[in-house]
């Protein structure tokens, strides 16, 4: 168990989460939140080109394309990868992609809104003079309201990535991650489906906090262990029997003729 891996990010996010719980400090917050969504709400309003950048950058389309970039991402550490650890690059790119749904099924779909059964309004929704692209983009579906912004899948998605990749391929690659889902956190607040609190204080907290549970402690490597042996199962007993096999032959007396 690595301590440091499990107990800083998690103890650093519960300290901005009692600040962001705490009234005092909440009007900080709250403020930050405002502040962030007018400023990035005046930049769409004023813009025809990027009016139609940031409706296409919130396509399904663009989700598609998000998640296959993450996909190529993975393979490209494989690819990587000395081929003795080939296998092992695999399991982990199973892993990571099967950690990324589960957490959004298990934490995000049931255990904020089914469970705890809190909702939050977007900014859109709140926000005095609020500029709805929707209103403008007529060629595609936009999703600039919502009352269910906190925490947002894709920010959550994709930060749970970088995350993965930090652990996985090291700070190097994993700086590259954060920044690549950075930007990809940017379409749902520039067109105000989401407060930035919901992308600090939802999507990066939860990122971090299974991340540091998954690596912080032997699971993910047991995981990882476990995927590889379900996929080579078949390999492993091969090379079992054929070292019974040998084991039995040497154990075997050599044959004389009698005289």
């Amino acid at each position: 168990m690595n301590v440091k891996k499990l107990l800083i990010p998690i103890g650093i996010m519960s300290l901005f989460l009692l600040s962001w719980s705490f009234s005092p400090t909440r009007l900080y917050w709250d403020l930050l939140d405002r502040c962030t969504f007018y400023v990035l709400n005046s930049w769409v309003r004023k813009s025809a080109f990027w009016q139609n950048i940031w409706a296409f950058m919130g396509t399904r389309i663009m989700d598609g394309i998000n998640d296959s970039l993450m996909l190529l991402f993975l393979i490209y550490l494989v690819k990587k990868a000395a081929q003795i650890n080939r296998k092992r690059k695999i399991a982990e790119l199973i892993f990571t992609c099967l950690l990324i749904v589960s957490t959004l099924y298990i934490v995000n779909r049931n255990l904020i809104y089914k469970y705890a059964h809190f909702y939050r309004e977007s900014p859109t929704l709140v926000c005095e003079n609020s500029f709805y692209l929707s209103h403008v983009i007529k060629w595609t579906a936009v999703k600039d309201q919502s009352n269910k912004s906190f925490p947002g899948d894709h920010a959550t998605t994709n930060l749970l990535f970088a995350s993965i990749i930090y652990h996985l391929a090291g700070w190097r690659f994993g700086t590259l991650a954060a920044i690549y889902g950075v930007i990809f956190c940017f379409p749902r607040l520039v067109v105000g489906a989401h407060w930035i609190t919901d992308v600090l204080f939802g999507s990066l907290t939860i990122a971090l906090s299974v991340s540091s549970l998954m690596f912080g402690t032997p699971i993910a490597n047991h995981c990882i262990n476990l995927i590889g042996k379900c996929l080579w199962w078949k390999e492993m007993k091969e090379g079992r029997d054929r070292k019974g096999e040998g084991a039995t032959k040497s154990k075997k007396k050599p044959y004389r003729l009698e005289n």
